[in-house]
């Protein structure tokens, strides 16, 4: 196949892909496929979210272990708007071993900038869904994790976990650890980040490569899950009482620290 033919050949192969996958996941759990053969011809975030992202991402923007699709429930509508930018761009999903990185950007590429725009802001009024950790680990030093937050992520991603628009650094609660250690490992090993333009990204390959070993990893990602307020009321959206609500999840966690350190 000649090279021309490969770009001609390859986003209409990642298109089918990402409906493949996501329609065998939801067969698997006895779920009518959502994924839709085209992008609906509407600007309606609600209906866009069910029919495009609904299927990889769940009903309630809790993301899917099986097929390693992130929570992304509550995301900023700035945040999603620039991952989608990314994605559609090149910044993300460029690499071949990303494979669920290639299948965003696939789908991002079909969204017209006012259906981003409509997506997003629908995705941010989706109350934070809060998942209990997958790899709880006795060997993860909680005030190891402590000091390399501290160190390298507080200062962008604030105290609490809950981002900063300024910086340009989205919230981490709410997110799998299993996707925070995975994305992390992308921005070690130049699978994220290190795209023309994406000068984010550049500034998590710079700190991620602060973070030594897979111990430490770990370590920090077990602290930022500890960072995750309770669940929220149903139908709550109020930003304050999620922020006051992650200010007492972390005075609490910092307390079991000091009392583990005595």
């Amino acid at each position: 196949m000649s090279s021309v033919d490969s770009k001609l050949f390859m986003p209409a192969l990642l298109h089918l892909a990402a409906g493949l996958v996501c329609a065998v996941v939801l067969h698997a759990e006895d779920a009518k496929p959502a994924t839709p053969a085209a992008i609906p011809d509407t600007n309606d975030g609600s209906t866009l979210y069910k029919t495009v992202c609904t299927a990889c991402h769940g009903p309630r923007g809790e993301g899917n272990d099986l097929i390693k699709s992130p929570s992304i429930a509550g995301l900023p509508a700035w945040y999603a708007r620039s991952q989608i930018a990314s994605f559609r761009e090149g910044r993300r999903g460029h690499d071949v071993k990303d494979t669920q990185g290639m299948l965003m950007a696939a789908i991002a590429r079909m969204l017209k900038p006012e259906q981003i725009a409509a997506v997003s802001a629908h995705i941010e009024s989706m109350p934070l869904v809060i998942l209990a950790p997958s790899k709880a680990d006795a060997k993860n030093d909680l005030q190891n994790g402590m000091f390399i937050w501290q160190d390298r992520c507080m200062e962008c991603h604030r105290y609490n976990g809950t981002g900063e628009l300024a910086f340009g650094s989205p919230p981490l609660i709410g997110l799998q650890d299993w996707y925070l250690i995975s994305q992390i490992e992308n921005f070690k090993n130049g699978r994220r980040g290190t795209a023309q333009g994406d000068v984010n990204g550049a500034k998590m390959v710079f700190s991620s490569s602060f973070i030594e070993d897979a111990q430490s990893l770990r370590d920090v990602v077990a602290y930022i899950m500890t960072l995750n307020p309770p669940a929220p009321p149903s139908g709550s959206s109020d930003p304050f009482e999620k922020a006051n609500n992650a200010k007492k999840a972390k005075d609490a966690t910092e307390e079991k620290i000091n009392r583990h350190g005595e």
